[in-house]
């Protein structure tokens, strides 16, 4: 097929004309019998349909009373979703651990650009960083949600911006057993 899509054309338009060829590409495909396959229902969104989705100034907002803080992951798709799991869940052998308790922000992001490119330079797969949940205050005493550790809520970012986004895979909150939402799974990349 020759047919292209012109350079000028938005994402939008772009995803319609992909759209529509595939099913100019289909339209003569019978499905096999026996198999029970969904009907496309898919239609291409316009900016209105966009719009109406994102619009959420009459959502009600709620004031939290609980710690739910989930720290960003770093998103890989270079991660399989057996790896992901297995991650997630806690399955792959720690091979090395990093306690911040007790550090100021300086000297735990120190540690951090010493440890993670060292655990990566010996073929270390996954490491445990240990944070801490912060500072414990009685959320029965105050009507404001608990305060977050600054370095439960910093390390991520940390391992999600260069230089150490280059060693990093993945990222997961740790299960109980390894320090629960105190800690963080860390997945490094292959060294090549």
């Amino acid at each position: 097929m020759t047919d292209k899509t012109p350079k000028s054309q938005t994402e939008q338009e772009k995803k319609e004309h992909n759209y529509n060829l595939w099913k100019e590409v289909t339209k003569d495909i019978t499905p096999l019998k026996g198999k029970n396959i969904a009907k496309n229902q898919r239609k291409p969104k316009t900016k209105a349909t966009l719009k109406a989705k994102t619009d959420t100034s009459h959502t009600p907002t709620t004031t939290r009373t609980k710690n739910t803080y989930t720290p960003p992951e770093v998103k890989s798709t270079e991660v399989d979703h057996r790896t992901s799991q297995r991650l997630k869940r806690g399955k792959i052998p720690l091979e090395g651990r990093l306690d911040l308790h007790g550090k100021t922000q300086n000297e735990a992001y120190d540690a951090l650009l010493d440890f993670i490119p060292h655990a990566y330079s010996q073929g270390k797969r996954c490491v445990l960083i240990i944070t801490g949940k912060g500072s414990r205050q009685d959320s029965l005493s105050s009507s404001l949600p608990p305060k977050i550790g600054v370095l439960k809520q910093k390390t991520p970012e940390w391992l999600n911006t260069s230089p150490l986004n280059a060693y990093v895979l993945k990222t997961e909150t740790a299960r109980q057993i390894h320090g629960g939402e105190g800690a963080i799974y860390v997945l490094l990349r292959r060294e090549r």
